[in-house]
């Protein structure tokens, strides 16, 4: 009998915050600063974080930030040895149906020019390059690929994302948006 890993989705929680600083360390050459995710917890209330636990471990995380319309996306990592099983997938639709929820129109991330397996995901997704950011990153000066959804109310970008969303069943990334478009 093969057991299945429970994983689900939740709010990141300050406890949460040594698990996501050594899953950055390990795949980020520059990790955000010791206090950062402290200082978006308590005070930074545009912003949104959540936690991908398997087994009660947590795997993986990530967040946005709600500005105006607009839904942009901070950070989204996992685990090295926990990737290629889909939970950046399902990290990156919670965030899109937190965006739905937020009553976002659009959502926008940087992402490093050399990391392809992010940029195909963001593009399945539907997300589009709209131009680059020369030496974004200061660890070693590669360029940040800027990308943008259409509105995420079109119905062409909703079709897209409720046929991903629908696939993916983990407790906690929230409930399907209407495939109405908003009035």
């Amino acid at each position: 009998m093969q057991v299945v890993p429970r994983i689900a989705i939740e709010r990141m929680r300050p406890e949460d915050i040594p698990a996501v600083q050594v899953i950055e360390r390990e795949i980020f050459l520059s990790p955000w600063p010791r206090n950062a995710y402290a200082t978006e917890l308590a005070q930074n209330r545009q912003a949104s974080y959540i936690v991908l636990r398997e087994d009660g471990e947590l795997v993986g995380y990530a967040g946005l930030w709600k500005v105006v319309h607009e839904a942009h996306v901070t950070t989204i990592g996992v685990r090295g040895r926990e990737q290629g099983k889909g939970y950046g997938k399902t990290l990156f639709a919670a965030l899109i149906q937190r965006s739905y929820d937020l009553g976002a129109r659009w959502m926008t991330l940087e992402v490093r020019a050399g990391n392809d397996n992010a940029v195909r995901l963001y593009e399945w997704f539907g997300f589009k390059s709209i131009g680059r950011r020369r030496g974004y990153y200061t660890d070693n000066g590669e360029d940040a690929v800027i990308m943008w959804s259409d509105s995420i109310h079109a119905p062409a970008f909703k079709r897209r994302f409720l046929d991903i969303f629908r696939g993916i069943d983990v407790p906690g990334i929230g409930t399907a948006p209407s495939a109405e478009y908003p009035l």
